[in-house]
């Protein structure tokens, strides 16, 4: 009896040898075929991830790689599967942290998302892996007894590979983002035995995201292109992301952690023969893979798929099962890529995810530029480890406080007119830090301009009566000699800036409360270049103190704003025919407040340098009075006003002067130009012809002084 139950001991041994033996076998050809395995993507705005084209660009550049990636995948589905009859891991409560980069490789274009949607990316994937999702309780009942709190969370690094304090967020300028590829992964990445590298850029070789699995980088040779790329429209539920998009980087960073797709190891959902691949996971059926939601599709003989979980491409992905759980958690302790060091003691340490320091103090505005009674919305971004804030708003205001609800992000309100300096004081009980932006807040009263005004530039500039916003730090609006009249004029270097950037000079208030109409009239000088860019010029107006803006005008390199010969050269005027100009007519009652302003605002897109003299503002007040910017040269008659025919203008001049007399219609669009050249002393008459019914201006320039008078026509 006891010889008989030994040979069944061994049998059984024998038995579970085997087993064993071909599920290693299995889980290597599974992996043999994933090398030849071809990608495809969504043709909608469900774009798929690119596990495999990555896989397959990766072996095509280095075939020799293919070799090694097959014996570190049998190295880790050995390793992997060891792991999995472990009794004790199985019920292992150890939460395992991996410290993240984030390299924001961008082209000054929506692509360079904020921080916050950042935060709000990682912050999803931790909650998808901690099961704190509040959809987990939507999952089919069929599975609802194998979701799987992974026990395993992503921490942003507080130290580079230097040792030096980092916010765990990179940004590079390069055009590379638009590609996606390994040339732009090579632009920046922290050691992958220390960090997951994950980048965000525009375009992820055409998919939403792609990661290699460990046994593809398994090895010196695949280092470099170790970690995840994702769009950044496909990075958290906010900004320019969507909740629908949200889960991309749990499916990526599930490849990362050695999951295949629910399918297997090919990157074609919906096909018949994936039934005949497996992805290596006890507890997900084999299946042909779901690209829409069918909650009760079935396919492989299955009565029900596992449609929601996160490695599919459904679109309603909500849970990871108890078996993906285990393989994840083997290749994060398994010394395949190096996976393992990434969650040592010492590793969490060095990457400061333990024991992070308060290292800098810092913070963001919403505005600067504000009126009496306004608010500001401060931002802190210091970091680390902060448990207490400390704010002077500089108007003898104080606010300290550790709770961050109110007092990590407050709002503060300026009630009175000045310029004002902040300083903000930070601490985490040991240390304290603080920053101080000088001179940083204007609030402005009401009026603090006159009517009219001329603006040569040929004074101070900006001055009190001009705010420039660089938000860029890059090159911005300057005076220089290229002018229309005068001796100077405003410039802003376009010729090498980036795309994207965004410069504007905003104007102090008006009061215009009394005020019936406004002009604003302007001389520009541009000349795009010779593949025509489109950079734009818009001019815009505001009653309530730039708390909203109308555009009055804008100005496209493609149509309207060239005044010059196309040049692949640094434009620069060298005539006033190289000029041109208009006169905006603004009649909207919500402009005739005492707070108006006007903005002036570039948006380049690789084009060329722009000009801009001469900017006038008058008005007429709600009695028909013309408020001149000077008092004019000349005695003007106009009649009759308002007329069915022609008008008669007549001017009287005391002295020789360059003069202009131009009409315009009430959009601000020249219709006619009565006359330009020297104007004699004496008496002169012109004929302004008969226009279409409506409203127009006569714009009458000698020398420097502007006139405008109001034309109708019947």
């Amino acid at each position: 009896m006891k010889r008989k139950y030994s040979e069944t001991k061994i049998v059984l041994a024998n038995i579970r040898l085997f087993l064993f033996t071909m599920k290693i076998l299995k889980s290597v050809f599974v992996a043999i075929l994933g090398f030849v395995a071809t990608c495809t993507f969504a043709q909608d705005d469900h774009l798929n991830c690119g596990e495999r084209e990555s896989r397959v660009r990766m072996f095509g550049l280095n075939p020799e790689a293919e070799g090694l990636a097959r014996r570190a995948s049998e190295a880790l589905e050995t390793y992997t599967q060891n792991f999995i009859d472990e009794a004790p891991e199985r019920g292992s409560q150890v939460i395992y942290t991996i410290p993240v980069v984030f390299h924001v490789i961008h082209n000054n274009g929506p692509e360079n998302i904020s921080d916050a949607q950042i935060l709000n990316g990682l912050a999803i994937m931790n909650r998808d892996y901690a099961m704190l999702n509040n959809d987990i309780s939507l999952v089919v009942s069929a599975f609802q007894n194998i979701t799987a709190d992974v026990g395993i969370q992503f921490a942003l690094a507080t130290k580079d590979p230097n040792g030096n304090c980092t916010r765990g967020i990179n940004r590079i300028v390069s055009p590379l983002t638009s590609v996606g590829d390994q040339s732009m992964k090579d632009l920046i990445q922290w050691p992958r035995n220390k960090y997951l590298n994950i980048w965000i850029c525009q375009d992820a070789a055409g998919a939403a995201g792609y990661s290699n699995l460990p046994p593809d980088v398994a090895g010196n040779w695949g280092a470099s292109a170790d970690g995840i790329v994702v769009r950044s429209d496909y990075v958290g539920s906010i900004g320019t992301s969507s909740s629908l998009h949200s889960r991309t980087l749990t499916h990526e960073s599930g490849h990362w952690l050695n999951l295949y797709h629910t399918w297997g190891p090919g990157n074609s959902p919906a096909v018949a023969t994936n039934c005949n691949q497996d992805d290596n996971v006890t507890d997900t059926p084999n299946t042909i893979g779901w690209t829409t939601c069918a909650l009760t599709g079935s396919s492989c003989g299955n009565t029900v798929d596992n449609v929601q979980n996160y490695m599919e491409y459904s679109y309603c992905s909500r849970m990871f099962t108890q078996g993906q759980r285990t393989r994840m958690r083997a290749a994060i302790t398994s010394s395949v890529a190096e996976r393992s060091n990434l969650i040592t003691a010492a590793n969490l340490l060095a990457t400061g995810v333990t024991n992070p320091s308060l290292c800098v103090a810092d913070f963001e505005f919403n505005k600067n530029i504000l009126c009496a009674g306004d608010s500001v919305a401060f931002t802190d971004i210091s970091y680390h480890a902060i448990t207490s804030w400390n704010w002077n708003f500089g108007d003898g205001v104080v606010l300290v406080g550790s709770d961050p609800a109110v007092h990590q992000n407050p709002t503060h309100v300026y009630d009175t007119p000045g310029v004002y300096t902040v300083t903000l004081t930070v601490s985490n009980g040991a240390a304290q830090l603080s920053k101080t932006y000088s001179n940083i807040i204007t609030v402005l009263g009401p009026a603090g301009m006159t009517t009219p005004l001329m603006e040569g530039f040929e004074g101070t500039w900006p001055g009190n009566n001009w705010f420039v916003n660089n938000p860029d730090g890059d090159e911005t609006w300057q005076v220089v000699t290229p002018h229309y009249t005068g001796a100077k004029g405003l410039k802003l270097a376009n010729f090498t800036s980036e795309s994207g950037h965004v410069d504007e000079f905003i104007s102090n208030t008006f009061d215009m409360s009394a005020m019936d109409t406004i002009f604003v009239s302007y001389k520009w000088a541009y000349a795009s270049r010779v593949t025509v860019t489109d950079d734009r010029l818009r001019v815009s107006a505001s009653g309530d103190c730039g708390a909203s803006w109308t555009l009055a005008r804008i100005r496209k390199g493609t149509t309207n704003l060239p005044t010059g010969t196309a040049t692949n050269t640094a434009f620069t005027p060298q005539t006033t025919a190289q000029w041109s100009g208009e006169t905006l007519t603004l009649t909207s009652p919500s402009f005739m407040t005492d707070h108006f302003q006007l903005k002036y605002e570039f948006i380049s897109y690789g084009g060329n340098n722009i000009y801009l003299d001469d900017i006038n503002i008058t008005a007429v007040d709600t009695l028909g009075n013309f408020i001149e910017i000077t008092e004019s040269p000349l005695e003007i008659s106009l009649y009759p006003n308002p007329t069915s025919d022609a008008a008669t203008l007549v001017l009287g001049s005391a002295a020789h002067k360059k003069t202009s007399v131009v009409l315009y219609n009430s959009a601000g669009e020249i219709v006619e130009q009565i006359y330009n050249g020297n104007l004699s002393v004496g008496t002169h008459t012109f004929s302004i012809p008969k226009q279409a019914a409506g409203f127009y201006i006569v714009q009458i320039q000698s020398g420097n002084a502007v006139t405008h008078r109001k034309l109708i026509f019947e």
